[in-house]
């Protein structure tokens, strides 16, 4: 199993600097359960800032009336969301199919540039029908990743210096420390 060398220390000091970003991924999980999130702008502007979704009004629309829908039903999987939107915008939107997926369940990883690189990943295919064929082996592939590296010492240690670092945020969930850590080290060489 691949592990990135993370220097925690200056993961630490990157959240640290924008520990802005921890205080709006709690805003989020503690109110996407209370709200209407078809309809609460609010939300949506804060959840769209968060995770830089940058679409048109009608994807929106689409994306948040699913998000409402299966956050009411039973949780969705990672196939499903991507198929879903896929469908509807004709886009293989796997960065935020993943990012909805991991609000509805914590313990889930979200996929971004940012984490396929530390983790030296990429999706392959040149056009929508190959990508969307490859997306959901690669989210797999991604899954398997967090599910071997979490009981390891090296995870351990990484997560014990965000709670030190983090007391305030230690109920997050360990997939989500991790995510946090690897978005905040330097770019892999």
């Amino acid at each position: 199993m691949f592990e990135p060398k993370i220097d925690v220390q200056q993961a630490i000091t990157g959240l640290r600097k924008r520990e802005k970003g921890l205080i709006t991924y709690e805003k989020i999980m503690s109110s996407y359960k209370k709200i209407n999130l078809s309809e609460d702008m609010a939300f949506q502007k804060l959840f769209n800032g968060f995770y830089r979704i940058r679409r048109n009004e009608d994807w929106r629309k689409i994306y948040y009336e699913n998000f409402e829908k299966w956050k009411n039903e039973s949780t969705p999987t990672f196939p499903l969301i991507l198929e879903t939107l896929y469908h509807h915008t004709g886009r293989v939107e796997c960065s935020f199919s993943s990012k909805m997926l991991a609000t509805l369940c914590p313990d889930f990883p979200i996929w971004d540039s940012i984490v396929l690189d530390r983790l030296q990943l990429r999706l392959r295919g040149t056009n929508c029908g190959v990508k969307f064929q490859n997306a959901i082996p690669l989210y797999e592939h991604i899954l398997q990743w967090y599910q071997e590296f979490l009981p390891t010492q090296r995870a351990k240690s990484y997560i014990a210096a965000f709670d030190s670092a983090f007391p305030q945020y230690k109920h997050f969930t360990p997939t989500k420390k991790i995510d946090f850590l690897l978005w905040a080290s330097p770019k892999t060489k």
